[in-house]
């Protein structure tokens, strides 16, 4: 290579280098996602989190927790269309791909890049066929299976079919689900042209469901902490204002998403009720890969995300802003505060 010759970095490189770039010297929380929010308190660093995930698949991914918690983390991530549990999963698992593009490459007389591009995309469509009916426990195990197998057969093939260039880590996009709300209503929001009405109206629906329900205490609390400023929605961290209608004349920082108001987890036991199951039955079907959404695992228990369980359960995550879903409520109470 001639001096001065720009390196490009191949699809492994390019895997750590995002994932370390997201995490930067934070620590990782492989049971919630969130070490601030999470019961157990110890958290490494991404440098030796990863060290213990590489050493854990290659004893036994079978029976380690880490990696039956990093699995469901990155299900958890696929519902809410993010990549980033995915290239974590990549990222400890390509060192054991290394070795083997390495020793494809030389033995056939293959381009090494190609080999690794076909490596890791084999590894993402085996990600992608085990989303049910296979058990978190066994998904890393196919994936590198899956994976060397891939590599041998481009090898004794001599194929150019794959390209690094042509490798993307996608986001799977999640199906529309008709919203209960919407149901419920007479007033169809994909209808309305004007979306200054849709908004208030999908705030006002929400509010009315809240009365109804009998828990609007709930959501005038979280109000009253948004206007004084006390804690914010996540709607400013995932929509542009641009997006939201009539926030040119209303504060960005007023609408939220519906699941704001609940924990970001709950525990089995109470989503399975919520599901109407037993917990023992919960349990059995999270054993067998046959659980409808992924749990993620703390310690000795599992928590389940209120996103997942409200998407299962066909819940819509609506934007609203505060002054509508207080509309809402008022107008279902009859006027009465």
């Amino acid at each position: 290579m001639e001096m001065g010759a720009r390196v490009v970095p191949d699809v492994f490189d390019r895997i750590e280098w995002t994932v370390r770039d997201h995490f930067g010297e934070g620590l990782v929380c492989v049971h919630v996602g969130n070490a601030a929010k999470c019961d157990i308190k110890r958290h490494p660093a991404y440098p030796k989190f990863r060290a213990q995930a590489i050493n854990s698949g290659v004893r036994s991914a079978a029976t380690s927790r880490l990696w039956e918690s990093m699995i469901a983390m990155g299900r958890l991530c696929d519902l809410d269309g993010e990549d980033t549990w995915r290239l974590v999963i990549l990222d400890c698992i390509v060192p054991s791909f290394r070795q083997v593009s390495t020793s494809v490459a030389r033995d056939f007389g293959v381009e090494r890049d190609e080999i690794r591009a076909a490596m890791v995309a084999t590894a993402l469509e085996v990600w992608t066929d085990t989303v049910m009916g296979v058990p978190p426990r066994h998904v890393r195990d196919r994936m590198v299976k899956a994976a060397h197998g891939v590599a041998y057969s481009r090898g004794r093939s001599v194929s150019s079919e794959w390209s690094t260039d042509e490798i993307e880590i996608f986001r799977p996009e999640a199906p529309v689900q008709d919203s209960l709300l919407r149901a419920l209503s007479i007033i169809d929001v994909s209808g309305i042209r004007d979306a200054d009405v849709a908004e208030q109206v999908r705030g006002e629906r929400f509010g009315s469901l809240l009365q109804g329900l009998g828990c609007f205490d709930v959501a005038r609390v979280f109000h009253d902490a948004l206007r004084a400023g006390r804690r914010s929605g996540s709607i400013g961290q995932a929509v542009k204002a641009s997006r939201l209608a009539r926030s040119r004349i209303s504060s960005q920082n007023l609408y939220y998403y519906a699941s704001d108001l609940y924990p970001s987890f709950i525990g089995l036991r109470e989503a399975a009720s919520a599901m109407g199951i037993a917990e023992s039955a919960a349990h059995r079907l999270i054993r067998a890969g046959q659980f409808p959404f992924p749990v993620a695992r703390a310690g000795r228990s599992y928590k389940v995300s209120v996103k997942a369980l409200m998407h299962f359960m066909e819940i819509p995550d609506a934007i609203v802003h505060a002054d509508d879903v207080e509309n809402g409520s008022l107008h279902a109470s009859g006027g009465v505060r």
